[in-house]
């Protein structure tokens, strides 16, 4: 007769890791959004200057390459399921987590196109790590301040989801210690 522990009982039924495309694009896209938030708090920081224009064209180049990685998330999650939440997460949770998830895609979406919507209503010309954009929309210097307000308001509530998913992930890690965390783990 063989004695199992807690610990292996629980390592034997770990949810497996996500695929590799999956758990990139994740990765690659926290590490995007945590760059957008420095960048976007530094370039407010300085005020008016060349660094901080320099910053703010980063800023653009990075909101057009979320919106990328974003897109090609989307579609690769439609066409790649992934395996639900293990059978014992209650319903609120389940679709708790589909919520934030599914709020979080939008948001990621709506952030940089309400973004460089309000970019080009300042006038600024749109690059895309120096590639120009052509200029979509005419300037108008109080529709762009009411836009950018709607853009810090979208960053804020993607910091507020942000958390809202880690929680639960962390709640799944430490206080539940199914291995949910494994799913996504970075290697």
């Amino acid at each position: 007769m063989f004695v199992t522990s807690r610990t292996d009982r629980l390592a034997a039924g770990r949810p497996r890791p996500l695929p590799a495309v999956t758990r990139a694009l994740h990765w690659l896209t926290a590490a995007i959004l945590v760059l957008m938030f420095a960048l976007a708090w530094t370039f407010d920081a300085l005020g008016p200057s060349d660094t901080s224009a320099s910053l703010v064209s980063l800023h653009q180049s990075f909101g057009l390459l979320i919106l990328l990685v974003v897109a090609v998330r989307i579609v690769w999650r439609v066409t790649h399921p992934i395996e639900p939440l293990p059978g014992d997460t209650p319903r609120w949770e389940m679709r708790l987590a589909t919520l934030v998830q599914a709020a979080l895609y939008a948001l990621l979406i709506a952030m940089p196109l309400v973004g460089l919507y309000a970019s080009a209503l300042s006038g600024d010309t749109i690059r895309f790590f120096g590639v120009a954009l052509p200029d979509l929309v005419a300037m108008n210097e109080d529709l762009s301040d009411q836009v950018f307000e709607i853009h810090g308001t979208i960053g804020w509530a993607i910091l507020a989801l942000t958390g809202l998913h880690v929680a639960g992930a962390l709640n799944h890690q430490f206080i539940r210690r199914d291995g949910l965390l494994n799913r996504m783990r970075i290697w």
